[in-house]
């Protein structure tokens, strides 16, 4: 299975697998700013993310917001500056799924994050949730992921 395109109420909602058959282009007739839902992505391969990339080349600086944006994509996010914007960060993670892990009982559980939830300065973090199996504080476990979401 490939990557699907669907619309609703000015969301264009993304689901599959970015893979060598993703075709982005569909987006390019869309109007600035571009809200993508990444919900529905399941998995992303490196031939894929070479035509996400020729996406943003081709999108320019217009705004584009990530929402939803799942684990397989915020760990993409986080590693490839040009998936922000090729120029300028001219794409915002309104929210994301980020991996905490409760170092009391280990539990560890993907939660969703929003952009307005982040503090930049003069450490950038996230309020820690409480862990629903022991009510310890849970943690993020990798800080550096929180890099999505700076302007």
């Amino acid at each position: 299975m490939t990557m699907k395109i669907t619309r609703t109420a000015g969301v264009v909602f993304l689901s599959g697998v970015i893979d060598e058959n993703s075709d982005f282009s569909p987006l390019l007739l869309e109007e600035a700013p571009l809200s993508l839902n990444l919900a529905g992505i399941q998995r992303v391969n490196s031939v894929g993310l070479r035509s996400w990339m020729r996406f943003m080349v081709q999108w320019g600086d217009k705004p584009l917001k990530y929402l939803e944006c799942p684990v397989v994509i915020s760990d993409q996010i986080a590693v490839i500056p040009a998936l922000r914007g090729i120029k300028s960060k001219s794409a915002t993670v309104i929210s994301a799924l980020i991996p905490y892990e409760c170092y009391g009982c280990q539990h560890q559980e993907d939660l969703m994050v929003q952009e307005s939830q982040f503090t930049p300065a003069p450490e950038p973090k996230v309020l820690n949730p409480q862990c629903p199996s022991c009510k310890g504080e849970m943690d993020l476990v990798n800080p550096g992921q929180l890099s999505i979401f700076e302007p």
